[in-house]
């Protein structure tokens, strides 16, 4: 196990702060809106295109029907999962990623770059 250093900003950090009040604030909004059981597995399996409930419920082994149901309504409401009712019969449903929920891929990929960097230091 490895102790953690403070970190030094010599130099060219001399007048550097913290975020804001408000920023800490709307990060906890974000971290809030993608977790949660099952959320990052969901968004994860949309990068492919639209699925279906049941696609959605074989993609994901273990997922019961009402936490995937309560997981998709949440990603819904946040805005990150678009929920698409066709006028068929029988009713066809599907859930794609929105905009905000594309736009989360690069930093699912930061986050995943950044704890291969510091995997031993993280917790099972």
């Amino acid at each position: 196990m490895q102790t953690v250093e403070p970190r030094s900003y010599g130099k060219d950090c001399e007048d550097c702060t913290g975020p804001e009040r408000i920023d800490v604030l709307r990060f906890q909004r974000a971290i809030r809106a993608i977790t949660g059981k099952w959320k990052i597995e969901i968004v994860c399996s949309l990068v492919g295109g639209p699925m279906r409930f049941g696609e959605l419920r074989r993609a994901l082994p273990g997922v019961t029907q009402h936490m995937l149901t309560a997981q998709l309504r949440t990603l819904e409401h946040d805005g990150i999962v678009i929920r698409t009712v066709y006028a068929e019969m029988p009713p066809r449903v599907d859930y794609a990623l929105s905009r905000a929920g594309i736009e989360l891929m690069p930093t699912f990929a930061a986050l995943r770059d950044w704890a291969l960097r510091y995997e031993h230091q993280l917790p099972d």
